[in-house]
């Protein structure tokens, strides 16, 4: 999706690097090798999965390596089960398809793998499921001034902390489909009080797989995550930002983790959806 915060950050970058060429040296250990998690439990009914993929130094530009093998045990508390190693996919392993995670549990991954990665076999991480509230209704208003369509929420936010990750849907696909593009927010500037209308997507009209037209389906997700994941995203989001701001603000630090002796995150979250069919501006 597009990201208007790109158009100020690059009028920044043509300007400043027209007038800088010294080159910066960066000292990187090549060989720190480690294990990256990826993988989440929702309240959607479908095979879930984890998968697990060992990560080199950011600037290595060694493809993926899937880990395959492994032993992955979920738990929510009160059963447990080990994840099937998908034998069209190696390195991803999964739920069966009527699978469904329970808000107020706190589930809980279990790794032992085959062989070490960095000196280390077994892993752990747990997250809570947090629940979510339920959307009214959302609207989709073009805006001339950005040339495209914000996606707005009704709906009443509860009176505690929460924080959310906000994905919009044409036609039953998802648009923002990596962590890159996901919408994140907290509710600090709409805590306890109804939303009406707060702007959480944006379809480019220039891009023709976003850009409505009468009689499509847009559907806006709704997840309520946790403050350690919504600041996994964040930082996320920040480190692979194609343009940094500062520019030579020095390589990306490690992004936090609740994996143990690992990389990524292992999240769990509920979710509400909400759709309407374009009319047209």
């Amino acid at each position: 999706m597009k990201n208007i915060n790109q158009i100020f950050s690059l009028l920044i970058f043509v300007a400043v690097f027209s007038s800088c060429s010294e080159r910066i040296e960066i000292e990187l250990d090549p060989n720190d090798e480690r294990l990256s998690v990826e993988g989440y439990i929702t309240t959607d009914t479908m095979a879930h999965w984890v998968r697990l993929t060992r990560s080199k130094d950011y600037y290595s530009g060694n493809p993926v390596n899937h880990v395959s093998g492994a032993t992955v045990t979920l738990s929510d508390g009160t059963e447990s089960l080990v994840l099937a190693e998908d034998t069209d996919n190696p390195g991803y392993y999964r739920t069966a398809s009527d699978y469904f995670g329970i808000p107020g549990r706190t589930y809980s991954l279990n790794i032992n793998l085959d062989e070490e990665i960095g000196g280390v076999k077994d892993y752990y991480a747990e997250c809570l499921l947090n629940p979510v509230g339920d959307i009214d209704s959302i609207q989709v208003v073009y805006n001339e001034n950005w040339e495209g369509y914000e996606v707005r929420i009704y709906a009443w936010e509860p009176p505690t902390t929460n924080f959310y990750t906000f994905q919009v849907l044409k036609n039953g696909v998802l648009l923002n489909d990596t962590l890159n593009e996901v919408w994140i927010s907290d509710d600090r500037y709409f805590n306890g009080n109804y939303t009406n209308g707060i702007m959480v997507g944006f379809l480019d009209a220039n891009n023709p797989d976003e850009a409505p037209v009468t009689g499509d389906e847009i559907t806006l997700k709704m997840s309520g995550i946790t403050s350690e994941y919504y600041n996994f995203i964040f930082q996320l989001q920040d480190v692979t930002f194609e343009y940094r701001n500062p520019l030579f603000s020095g390589p990306p630090a490690n992004v936090i983790t609740n994996i143990s002796d690992g990389t990524g995150f292992f999240s769990a979250y509920s979710t509400a959806y909400s759709s309407t069919i374009y009319q047209g501006q």
